[in-house]
């Protein structure tokens, strides 16, 4: 299939509704002509509908107190955006929301950084059979620890169980601004996925992010003073899945 003539995030901007008039009919007129960007939307499409399916029955319940607070800071661009933003994380912070926010241009360098050293270490511990990780999850207490002195904020690994993975432990590595972690988790078929966290130096909040390379992809995301990554071969709806229970565990 030939690469599509739609810019990616003018096509994201469309599917979400965020465009007007002539510059919606545009994007449309130009999308019935391509059959790679209309595969792309229809990927999002599934996605969507596959993570409303899998949180539907949290919207159900009270927002948590946790989540409230954390939309607070909020406050400042109105209640509309706090309502919206609570009512969010409440379904599970599905992907869409995310992928309607824009980052500037410094941070997406910055993360597209963050998600290329985490694609690195995925794919240089990921295939050890012996030596996987440095500290196991038998001693999950210890990893947490040792994690959180290095960084200089207390981290303890995500539960996966959710969504299939256990985790295996992990390790700390040489980061761009400092001491970085990588979590390593694997399901029943062997598969495996990482987390990579690491300090930030330009801290705000982004929107997740989506890359891929031969072997692997990743979403990425920071959030204040640290940056997240999430690293797979699993499908693409499946590791965003992974990457939202991240986010949710972890703020």
């Amino acid at each position: 299939m030939k690469p599509m003539n739609i810019a990616e995030d003018k096509l994201l901007a469309w599917y979400h509704g965020a465009l007007d008039g002539a510059e919606a009919e545009a994007v449309a007129r130009a999308l019935a002509q391509d059959p790679a960007a209309q595969a792309l939307v229809e990927d999002w499409r599934q996605q969507d509908g596959a993570l409303t399916a899998l949180f539907a029955p949290v919207a159900q319940e009270p927002v948590p107190p946790r989540l409230v607070a954390a939309a607070r800071p909020a406050r400042q661009a109105g209640g509309l955006r706090i309502a919206a933003m609570v009512g969010m994380l409440a379904i599970g912070l599905t992907g869409g929301w995310f992928a309607a926010q824009l980052s500037n241009g410094a941070t997406k360098g910055q993360s597209r950084s963050l998600a290329d050293a985490a694609i690195a270490a995925h794919e240089t511990y990921v295939v050890e059979v012996l030596h996987p990780v440095e500290v196991a999850a038998s001693d999950a207490a210890h990893l947490t620890g040792w994690v959180s002195k290095r960084l200089g904020h207390q981290i303890a690994p995500p539960d996966f169980a959710a969504q299939g993975f256990r985790l295996m432990g992990g390790r700390v590595l040489p980061g761009g601004t400092g001491a970085a972690a990588m979590f390593l988790y694997e399901n029943d078929l062997g598969r495996r996925v990482s987390l990579y966290v690491a300090p930030t130096a330009n801290g705000g909040e982004t929107a997740f992010q989506f890359t891929e390379a031969p072997a692997v992809q990743s979403f990425w995301w920071t959030d204040r003073d640290l940056a997240y990554a999430v690293v797979g071969d699993v499908p693409r709806a499946a590791l965003r899945a992974i990457a939202i229970a991240a986010y949710d565990q972890l703020i």
